[in-house]
């Protein structure tokens, strides 16, 4: 009875041992978690439109593995069909800042389009800056989705709106050129408070 007790217990052992062995070699599942806020230049230069996203992207498990994020694309359907459909590509990345001297914010570049690698250890930050030539906000609403490429499986996808007022496009058209507007979800006497998971102006 003792020698089956120590097998079995040894067998035991080494099911566990093989099973972290094997999900420590496995590719770690990717969350994507939208921001509070999102940031707009309506204007941008050349009559672009500009969209900053900033998702946190982080790893469900640990791996040994490292996700390599390979491409970012953002897209933005009007809920009315006859709006026009932008052409968002992924044009840089980098940081909006706070400038207290100008009371403004202003977009400052890190680094080009590259892979971004994603593990438990280090959560990723990166603030995608999206182009859209030749295009302009209408009023209305817009569904969203940003699309991750991986190296690993199949692409990830984070669905959101944009609830653009009369009011926005008017503040829009009278702005300088690259004024940053800001679009949050979460603020209760906004629109996004009646639409869940949408984006709406703070004003």
């Amino acid at each position: 009875m003792q020698l089956w007790i120590t097998t079995f217990t040894g067998l035991v052992a080494l099911g566990i041992s093989l099973y972290n062995f094997a999900a420590l070699q496995g590719t770690p599942d990717v969350d994507v978690a939208l921001p509070r806020l999102v940031t707009i230049e309506p204007r941008a230069p050349g009559g672009a439109v500009h969209f900053f996203l900033q998702p946190t992207l982080s790893a469900r498990r640990k791996t040994e593995s490292i996700e390599v994020i390979t491409d970012a694309q953002l897209r933005l359907v009007p809920a009315d069909v006859t709006g026009t459909r932008p052409e968002f590509y992924w044009l840089d990345s980098g940081d909006y800042v706070y400038d207290f001297e100008s009371n403004s914010d202003h977009w400052e570049k890190s680094s080009d389009p590259r892979p971004i690698l994603v593990s438990q250890d280090k959560p990723s930050l990166s603030t995608f800056n999206f182009n859209a030539d030749k295009w302009s906000f209408g009023p209305g609403r817009y569904e969203g989705s940003l699309i991750l490429h991986r190296s690993s499986g199949d692409p990830i996808t984070a669905r959101f709106c944009l609830l653009v007022s009369d009011k926005d496009v008017k503040a829009f058209d009278k702005s300088p050129e690259r004024s940053a507007f800001g679009l949050r979800n979460d603020v209760p006497s906004t629109s996004a408070a009646r639409n869940p998971g949408c984006y709406a102006s703070v004003t």
